[in-house]
């Protein structure tokens, strides 16, 4: 704890609603895909388009998971097993246990 900090400012207001999507980001989709989502989801289309999930605005980052809880794919892609030269790209799937990467020719488990 910071000694003296503004527990009402606009920064530690932010940080408050940041740690609480984490945890129920995490909880929902449980800590392994929330993680992998997080540090290695990269958004594929649309205006963050380019940006890592961690980079985006949280009102984003909702939307994108409240749409995988709803079951739909999202233009998502996880770098964890990019290797470069390969430009392959995916989509994510949650199935309400296990996160998906959706290919043009098949799909893999993240």
């Amino acid at each position: 704890m910071l000694m003296g900090a503004n527990v009402d400012s606009e920064e530690s207001q932010a940080l408050r609603a940041w740690l609480g999507m984490y945890q129920s980001a995490s909880q929902a989709l449980g800590e392994r895909n929330w993680r992998l989502v997080h540090s290695y989801g990269r958004v594929m289309s649309g205006p963050y388009s380019g940006l890592y999930i961690s980079g985006i605005p949280m009102s984003a980052v909702e939307a994108f998971m409240d749409a995988l809880l709803r079951g739909e794919e999202i233009p998502v892609h996880l770098m964890h097993r990019h290797i470069s030269g390969n430009y392959e790209s995916s989509r994510l799937l949650f199935d309400g246990r296990r996160l998906w990467m959706r290919f043009d020719d098949r799909t893999e488990l993240a």
